[in-house]
């Protein structure tokens, strides 16, 4: 004997198993009912008087219960009389006349609605595109009818421009920028991916013809010689490809992860900062002028840092750590703060025998739980030790000490 929530579940999961196919009888048949309408459940009533002799209470409370107004749909009776209840409406089907009926129960009334409507559009607007409408009708339900809107007039420029090698921003379709273009591009890829024979294990813009924006490097030159090179400019930021281009040919190149930090470092004679990448590093690592170079890395002492450590080690092996030691975290343990970021995790194994002992303690919380050195709170003198630089005063120190000598 089934509850209505039971019939719930059940219409739930036959709606969901059948859907697809349901709509796909719409698409090619236009209006009407698809087959196997008017659909009847059976909803458990016992065919045995000895098992409703066995519990009276209960199939006396099934038989009331269905006998309340049902949402959707139409419940089938057939009175029956017993020995020792009398004649009752013993409820035998739940029958769902329409589609909609079945979907009212299962809760999917709303999308199956909007379902309808969007295919619909794609049948009348883009014909060529309903099968893979229909594919993931699920998600094209769930969109608000503007971004409906706008998610069809770019697939439909998208198939007519293939090799458009455009910008986001130049897809001439009102209220199309970038993020929302982020928000809706694995949908794009997969409503598009037959149509265009797109690659399924890839998920970037190039293969809808579409250009990426730059990969842009931020950095710093730290040698009055170099920045000759560059008509005098010190703080840029430029395309990995555009970079390729320069002549500098550093002899150093020091990777750090704070900009305030880079811009607070002397002129050092033969180097460059560049602010650390974190999406396109093998591109960066890949510059010749940079491959070349001695590299060193400076960051804040926490797990990310050691995680960017490793991924800069893959594509420069020889990367020096410059910072992310034991010693300097715990000479300012009064700096510590919290790490938020405690979700990372992973083998970092392009990380030394020390360093990934360090990087463990870390993050088993040795030195207490989340804690980190936030790198503009190393102190500048700390950070010029390491990269054996001078500071202005011991700079004026040995002047002083060398005057002295010549005396």
């Amino acid at each position: 004997m089934k509850t209505r929530n039971q019939i719930r579940t059940e219409t739930n999961q036959y709606y969901s198993s059948h859907i697809t196919k349901w709509l796909r009888e719409h698409v090619q048949q236009g209006s009407g009912e698809p087959q196997g309408f008017p659909l009847n459940l059976y909803l458990g009533a016992p065919t045995r008087d000895e098992d409703v002799a066995a519990d009276k209470e209960a199939f006396k409370k099934f038989c009331e219960d269905w006998q309340q107004p049902v949402p959707a749909g139409h419940v089938e009776f057939l009175a029956k009389a017993y020995p020792e209840l009398g004649t009752l409406q013993v409820p035998i089907h739940l029958v769902f006349d329409t589609l909609a009926d079945l979907a009212s129960w299962a809760g999917h009334l709303v999308e199956y609605h909007s379902a309808i409507s969007k295919l619909d559009t794609v049948k009348k607007e883009c014909p060529e595109l309903i099968d893979s409408a229909i594919e993931i009708i699920a998600a094209l339900s769930n969109l608000a009818e503007d971004d409906f809107g706008r998610f069809l007039a770019v697939s439909k420029w998208l198939i007519a421009h293939p090799d458009s090698h455009a910008f986001i921003r130049q897809i001439p379709v009102r209220g199309v920028d970038t993020r929302w273009f982020e928000i809706h591009r694995h949908l794009l890829l997969d409503f598009l991916r037959t149509p265009l024979k797109l690659d399924p294990r890839r998920f970037d813009l190039l293969q809808l013809g579409l250009q990426p924006p730059p990969q842009l490097v931020t950095m710093r030159i730290l040698d009055h010689v170099l920045r000759g090179r560059t008509g005098g400019l010190s703080f840029l930021a430029s395309d990995v490809n555009d970079l390729e281009k320069l002549n500098l040919k550093p002899h150093r190149v020091i990777f750090i992860d704070d900009i305030q930090t880079a811009l607070s470092l002397p002129d050092i004679p033969g180097a460059v900062a560049i602010i650390t990448p974190t999406s396109h590093v093998g591109a960066v690592a890949g510059i010749s002028w940079v491959a070349n170079a001695r590299c060193q890395y400076v960051g804040s002492i926490d797990k990310r840092s050691f995680a960017l450590l490793h991924n800069l080690r893959l594509y420069l092996p020889a990367l020096e750590n410059m910072i992310l030691k034991e010693d300097i975290f715990f000479a300012a343990r009064d700096l510590w703060t919290d790490d938020d970021n405690t979700s990372f995790s992973g083998n970092l194994s392009a990380l030394t025998e020390e360093e990934a002992f360090f990087y463990r303690s870390l993050a088993e919380g040795a030195y207490g739980a989340c804690r980190r050195l936030d790198l503009e709170r190393i102190p500048l003198p700390v950070i010029l030790q390491a990269l054996g630089v001078k500071t202005s005063e011991e700079e004026a120190a040995s002047e002083f000490a060398s005057l002295k000598e010549q005396e």
